[in-house]
């Protein structure tokens, strides 16, 4: 009898180096989703020793073992959903997802994992649903065995973001006034071109003032000239070159190589997550919008990481926005970047350092046992609070005007506009990194920085505070307790 059993379990198992069909296992044959099947044992290709892979609806287990022990790892639906880089998930031109990982349903599981020759090729129980319909019910994601091996070794990449000391004592001066689309419409300016461009004008500072203290401005009378935006970022700093070069062009163009140029709907992002560190100032000089739709939309998102900044330290659910490590990669057309970053970002002394999110832009996780569900949850409520409607700030601009923000605090998108119906849509964009323009707000000249700010300086905690006590909270704690009941408000 024990001959028998080990003649079928050898049946199961593939030779080393090799992965077969007659290792697909499908939900079916399990006599029960919760009982483990046995998948493979692979030898990898260095001549390491064998990975054995065991899965459930629930769970991928992968072992190994070697001189220090077994060492284990285990891989979620969500994370490996996530992950997914076929054709219907991340677009063949850009590179770019094409889904937002709150996306992926709460009870996601696993329907079918079979051993493929470059890595398991794994189906979904209750996939995004859009998808699923796309493939017929058969949409299937292969994770690498590279990034299996990695997810054993507890390979990955990490790096610190922190609020510049700098900015903190510029914006001491200047004050932060955190905003909602009402707030903003109350607050929000437009100056004219030509007074921002005279030397040592208060329009000028002002501009400076309100990108630190608003994090948006606009200049109206901009001249229709492709260099105006060279003009308007030089007399602030130096340009921050990027891939894209010193100015871009955003319109919509066949074989995009960002989502950016194309005419669909762009959801509220950070641009250029991956370079470290990102810019800080993004100036958009609109040259032409005559077409329907193409309205710029902008959001707080400082102001929902702040709300979210006190349950993120005390509440085990809150604080994967802080823990996980979310990828952000660009790996088209000849550069490869990549930076690992929280939603809620910490300082070296783990208090309130800013926000990170740009679902388009983010890349594949390098640890595949990376355990995305607990994130999840938190990242919803994120999410939600930067896209409520209150919380929008929409626009569209208009042939002449331009907008400066902070891309290190506000979220920026852009609605859909119909092109083929007549019109065109085309913005000129140029960047500024912190570093450079933190350098030239050092010298706001004194007084005109405490202008709107009020008697006392501004401070984190005094900033906090003001929150905590606000209308905005009581909304927060309310989103929260839904996925944490035990956190006081």
């Amino acid at each position: 009898m024990q001959q028998q059993q080990q003649q079928q379990q050898q049946q199961r198992r593939t030779e080393p180096n090799q992965t077969a069909n007659e290792d697909e296992i499908p939900e079916a044959a399990a006599a029960a989703a919760a009982a483990p099947r046995l998948l493979c044992e692979r030898k990898p290709p260095d001549g390491g020793r064998p990975i054995t892979v065991t899965w459930t609806s629930d769970i991928v287990r992968i072992a190994q073992d070697g001189l220090g022990g077994r060492r284990t790892a285990s891989l979620n639906p969500a994370a490996l959903r996530d992950s997914c880089a076929c054709g219907a998930c991340r677009d063949a031109s850009s590179g770019q997802k094409t889904f937002a990982s709150v996306e992926i349903p709460p009870d996601i599981g696993f329907s079918h994992v079979r051993a493929a020759e470059d890595g398991l090729a794994v189906s979904f129980a209750n996939d995004i649903e859009r998808f699923a319909r796309q493939a017929g019910g058969r949409h299937e994601t292969t994770v690498p065995w590279a990034s299996i091996e990695a997810a054993l070794q507890r390979r990955g990449t990490h790096d610190a973001a922190a609020l510049s000391r700098r900015k903190r004592s510029v914006l001491a001066r200047t004050g932060v006034r955190y905003w909602d689309r009402q707030t903003l419409a109350k607050h929000v300016r437009k100056i004219d071109y030509a007074e921002f461009m005279k030397p040592e004008s208060p329009s000028f500072w002002n501009v400076v003032v309100d990108i630190l203290r608003l994090g948006i401005v606009y200049l109206r009378n901009v001249p229709r000239d492709e260099r105006s935006v060279v003009r308007i970022a030089t007399r602030i700093a130096n340009i921050r070159e990027t891939l894209y070069g010193r100015t871009f062009d955003v319109r919509a163009k066949p074989d995009a190589e960002n989502v950016a140029y194309t005419s669909g709907h762009l959801g509220l992002h950070q641009d250029l997550c991956y370079l470290s560190p990102p810019p800080m100032v993004q100036i958009l000089h609109c040259m032409d919008n005559s077409c329907s739709g193409g309205e710029s939309l902008f959001s707080d998102g400082e102001r929902a990481g702040r709300l979210l900044w006190p349950f993120v330290r005390t509440s085990s659910r809150l604080a994967p926005l802080a823990e996980h490590r979310v990828p952000y990669q660009y790996d088209k057309r000849g550069y490869l970047y990549h930076a690992d970053r929280s939603v809620v970002d910490r300082d070296a002394d783990g208090a309130f350092a800013g926000v990170y999110w740009s679902p388009p832009f983010q890349g594949r996780y390098e640890d595949a046992s990376v355990d995305l569900e607990r994130w999840l949850a938190p990242a919803r409520v994120f999410e939600a609070l930067i896209n409520h409607p209150d919380a929008v700030h929409s626009y569209k601009m208009e042939p002449g005007e331009c907008v400066l923000f902070d891309n290190l605090r506000t979220m920026h998108g852009r609605n859909a506009f119909d092109a083929d119906a007549g019109g065109a849509r085309w913005l000129r964009g140029a960047y500024i990194a912190a570093e450079d323009f933190l350098s030239r707000a050092a010298y706001i000249p004194a007084g005109q920085a405490e202008l709107y700010r009020g008697p006392e300086a501004w401070t984190p905690e005094k900033a906090q505070k003001e929150l905590s006590e606000g209308d905005w909270h009581r909304d927060v704690v309310e989103r929260v307790r839904r996925i944490d009941p035990s956190v006081e408000g």
